[in-house]
């Protein structure tokens, strides 16, 4: 058998990988009007860009809550008032306090959510609508829309569901959520306790909305919160306290007239009558007095248990938008444009297509060449 011994030479796969220095700068030198006109493109492209992305701007405010160290001395102050009146105010010093670190969670959940989805804004331009629709027109398209099985999009408005109940969204009011989850966010300060609330939106007006809006909300949640147990008695009383009052009416109008029919009649059984009629109204007399006593008791524990907010910084029109940076884009393009111009010319140089196709070519009759010298390899 005659065995071939002529070997072919392989390609290097990493010669066409290295170029001079010389030749690089050589090269741009030569092609520098195709590097300026691939960067005067990108940041012609950059500066297009950066003037259709709609401006964002964030408004800020600050909240400094109440803490738990000055509600005994309140609580201390109103008992000594409640004292004179012969009101028994001890048991208000239990009252548990909200944490202010949870405070931001509020503004994260689905009742805020609902509650300033339909809240009117006006924008810069003078135009009002609801924020919802200023954030998500009806005509946008969406993704999830176009996935939903279901036929339409009717908006739910839910309300606020009770202890135990459940709240069904649409899905243009779950985008909002996401999207306000997004721009609207609070943080509390462990060390100074102050609460920072921000709005970002693509309107100044509107982000000092959101954020007058969302301080508002947090406010009365964080009240209503404190004082619904103090109001709850306070309604409670409020209305044992007419039907003792009526009671005590009655028992009293009971004892004139009986007074006035029986001025000269003196016998045992009308006697006794008005015993019963006194006693009545002795009983209707105590139990008005003691339910008069708890209900200016709960109007004072109404308002020591109101917390109070002290607004450090309102929230302001924000003067300068937060993004897009328009020169920091610029300079990204062209700076991209740049790379890409630079690329593409060494590629050209090098010929990188061209020897890639030679090296495939070379490792083809490579393998032709070993099968012929080793047959019973094949």
């Amino acid at each position: 058998m005659i065995e071939l011994t002529e070997s072919r030479p392989m390609l290097s796969t990493n010669r066409w990988l290295h170029l001079p220095v010389d030749v690089i700068v050589r090269t741009l030198w030569l092609e520098r009007y195709k590097l300026v006109l691939t960067m005067l493109l990108a940041t012609g492209a950059g500066v297009a860009i950066a003037l259709i992305m709609k401006p964002e701007f964030r408004s800020e405010a600050r909240l400094m809550p109440e803490m738990n160290n000055g509600s005994g001395d309140v609580l201390k102050r109103l008992a000594s008032i409640a004292g004179f009146a012969g009101v028994d105010f001890s048991d208000a010093e239990e009252m548990d306090a909200v944490r202010p670190d949870l405070y931001p969670n509020v503004l994260q959940s689905t009742p805020f959510i609902l509650y300033l989805i339909n809240r009117p804004i006006t924008t810069t331009a003078g135009q009002t609508q609801p924020i919802g629709q200023f954030l998500l027109p009806e005509a946008r398209w969406s993704f999830r829309k176009f996935l939903s099985l279901s036929k339409g999009d009717t908006a739910v408005s839910s309300p606020i569901p009770q202890l135990g109940g459940t709240v069904r969204l649409s899905i243009r009011q779950q985008e909002f959520a996401e999207e306000i989850g997004e721009r609207v966010r609070a943080k509390f300060d462990t060390r100074s306790g102050i609460i920072t609330i921000t709005a970002t939106m693509p309107d100044a007006n509107v982000a000092a909305t959101v954020a007058a809006l969302a301080m508002n909300y947090l406010t009365d949640y964080v009240t209503t919160y404190r004082t619904e147990k103090a109001r709850q008695d306070l309604t409670f009383y409020n209305r044992q306290l007419n039907t003792a009052q009526s009671r005590y009416q009655k028992a009293q109008l009971a004892v004139f007239h009986y007074n006035d029919h029986h001025k000269n009649v003196v016998m045992l059984a009308t006697t006794i009558d008005r015993h019963l009629m006194e006693a009545e109204l002795t009983i209707a007399q105590t139990v008005y007095t003691e339910l008069a006593h708890q209900f200016e008791q709960s109007k004072l524990r109404v308002q020591a248990r109101t917390p109070i907010f002290k607004v450090l910084e309102p929230p302001g029109v924000p003067l300068n938008r937060i993004s897009p940076k328009r020169m920091l884009l610029v300079l990204l393009f062209a700076l991209a444009g740049l790379v890409f111009g630079t690329l593409y010319i060494l590629v050209r140089k090098a010929d990188i297509t061209g020897q890639w196709q030679a090296m495939v070519a070379d490792a083809s009759e490579e393998k032709s060449f070993t099968s012929l010298t080793n047959p019973t390899s094949c």
